[in-house]
Formats: structure tokens, sequence, C-alpha cells
């Protein structure tokens, strides 16, 4: 009797193994075969999940996304934070302060300059940071009302930067690897969000 697949946890084991040849290999070393040899598949196999190295990248990315935002939301509920402690909790989510954000973070760098030639990765990515977009305007707004940051803040103009900010973060975290020093990590999120009071 052929042995029964977990469709979906399969998926998940083709998107971790993606993350780790990305931080490892890069993204154009991240092939279909490759990926079947990481995980000990015949050559070919990874299409039944997957129909082509987009679509994986896509999936690794969405995760990324889904990661942190999770980590922020149970944070979140457990704390009870908005405003401004509820921005600083999501900056420190997307930081790559440790070992799984660090790799979060690769995989976000691969994932832009790859998407920056595939109008379909371009506009899922789009979507994604609009999501974050409107989180950091819900925060900033309740900060704004509950008097946390100053009078006449443009909250979009404040959410843009943000988002601009937590790229940022991610990319010269990598690249400059002593920015991302937790401690100092910290200190440059603090220093974001006390710009705004």
């Amino acid at each position: 009797m052929p042995r029964r697949v977990d469709h979906e946890a399969r998926r998940h084991e083709i998107v971790q193994a993606t993350w780790r040849l990305i931080a490892e290999r890069g993204i154009e070393a991240t092939t279909m075969r490759e990926l079947a040899r990481e995980l000990g598949l015949a050559n070919g196999s990874v299409t039944h999940y997957f129909p082509d190295k987009s679509a994986i990248l896509t999936a690794a990315f969405a995760h990324v996304f889904a990661a942190t935002t999770a980590r922020f939301e149970q944070g979140r509920a457990r704390t009870g934070d908005t405003g401004l402690a509820a921005l600083r909790a999501f900056l420190l989510e997307a930081a790559p302060i440790d070992e799984e954000r660090s790799l979060e973070a690769r995989i976000v760098i691969a994932f832009l300059e790859y998407a920056a030639a595939d109008p379909a990765l371009a506009e899922m990515f789009r979507g994604l940071m609009r999501e974050w977009q409107a989180a950091f305007a819900e925060m900033v707004a309740e900060a704004q009302a509950q008097g946390e940051v100053r009078d006449g803040l443009d909250v979009q103009a404040v959410s843009d930067a943000i988002l601009h900010a937590v790229n940022g973060m991610q990319a010269i975290g990598i690249l400059l690897p002593e920015t991302a020093r937790e401690q100092r990590m910290r200190a440059t999120v603090d220093a974001l969000v006390d710009m705004l009071r």
C-alpha cells in the first residue's frame, strides 16, 4: 500500500527547506532540484506540492509575514498593548535580533530581489505590506488618540516611514550584523518610537 503523505505537512517541510537553502546558498541556488535533494525526495517530487520556484518563494515569504504577524498578535493578546507599546512590540518582532528573525530577514531580502522581476510576486508583496501599513497606521492613530504622540502627526506618512524602517532594519541587520545585536536593535526601535513623541 502506498504511503500516505500529509499534503500540508509536506508543503511546510518544503517551505522550511527553502528557508534553509536561501539562508545557506542564496535564492539563485535554491532550485527545485536542490530542494528535492535537501528533502531526500526524487527529482520532480516537489512539483506535486508547488508548480514552480516562484510558488515556493511566494509560500516562503507569506510564511515569514504570517510568522511575524502571529508573534505580534500573540504578544498583543497576552499584554493588551496599544498605541506606541504595540508599535514597539511589532517592530521588535520584525527586527533580526535572533536566529529565527534573522532567517526571516534573509528570506525577505532574497524575496525582494526576486519579486522586483516577477509581477505576481511583486503584487503579493504589495498586498502584504499594505496590511502592515494599515496595522502601523492603526497603532499610530491609537497613540494619537491616547496623547502619546505629538499633535498634527500625519498618520499615513508615519506608517509609510515605519514600513520603510522595518524593511531597512531587516536588510541592514543582515548586511551589517553588528547593528542587529539585540541590545542595539532594541535601542534602535526605541529611538524610532521616541521620534513620534
